[in-house]
């Protein structure tokens, strides 16, 4: 990424999403660019299309994503699926229209099959059922990684969808 280049992180004040800033302005990035939920809802296409016309991010770190325990996600599988799917269709698709050079797309390690063969290999996945506890938040992440290799394929975008492993460290939630 060039020095000047604007970035915009969404989910800032993640594990992710604050590690990456923290990378950043250590390397002398200055033009990042991060809102809060309160600022920018995601899951309103709108908003996103309005911010990112606005903003003209050249870069996008895609960190952003409703998450919770195992109780949450019991609890309200319809949110985690619905407000997901949201975020990412709004994000993926401004960066396309908008013209974002790269975009990075963070997934989940439990978009693998709750019985996957370890060590977890890239062709492990859709392999086999997933953890019930989760399956909406890994299904709208799946979908993610979809949506980057369609829109790739499409319209040559450069995005990349990573799938870390689990995480944990400053700004984690226990």
């Amino acid at each position: 990424m060039e020095p000047n280049a604007k970035i915009y992180i969404a989910g800032h004040r993640g594990l992710v999403g604050s590690a990456l800033m923290r990378n950043l302005q250590g390397r002398g990035y200055t033009h990042l660019i991060t809102r809060t939920h309160a600022e920018l809802d995601l899951t309103r296409q709108a908003a996103v299309e309005a911010f990112f016309a606005t903003e003209a991010p050249d870069y996008v770190f895609l960190a952003a994503a409703k998450v919770g325990g195992i109780h949450a996600n019991n609890e309200y599988p319809v949110e985690f699926i619905r407000d997901n799917l949201a975020i990412q269709t709004n994000v993926i698709h401004a960066a396309y229209k908008n013209k974002v050079k790269r975009l990075l797309f963070l997934g989940s390690s439990c978009i693998y099959p709750k019985l996957a063969p370890q060590p977890m290999k890239e062709e492990h996945l859709l392999t086999g059922p997933l953890e019930p506890t989760n399956r909406p938040y890994a299904l709208a992440k799946i979908a993610g990684i979809e949506m980057c290799w369609s829109y790739n394929r499409q319209y040559k975008t450069r995005y990349l969808a990573v799938m870390p492993t689990n995480l944990y460290g400053p700004g984690d939630n226990y």
